[in-house]
């Protein structure tokens, strides 16, 4: 199963999404991206947030990779 989310910051009215555009990966051991979520931040603290939330949420995800631009820019573990 793929879960595809879309997130924009909290309090966020606008339709176009505010700040840089990332795209979280949550990937299975087998190196799977079982989960995509789309979310607009001004920075990566909204950012990492959403990844621990998404490891917590996924129990199949082993890591949330974080993309901007087509390049990724950081890769989350279970703590």
């Amino acid at each position: 199963m793929i879960v595809i989310t879309l997130a924009m910051v909290e309090g966020s009215q606008a339709l176009e999404p505010t700040g840089e555009v990332f795209t979280l990966l949550g990937v299975r051991g087998d190196g799977i991206a079982s989960v995509v979520d789309l979310m607009a931040a001004e920075g990566l603290t909204d950012v990492r947030r959403r990844a621990q939330w998404l490891l917590k949420e996924h129990a199949s995800c082993r890591v949330v990779e974080v993309w901007r631009d087509g390049a990724l820019v950081e890769e989350l573990g279970r703590a």
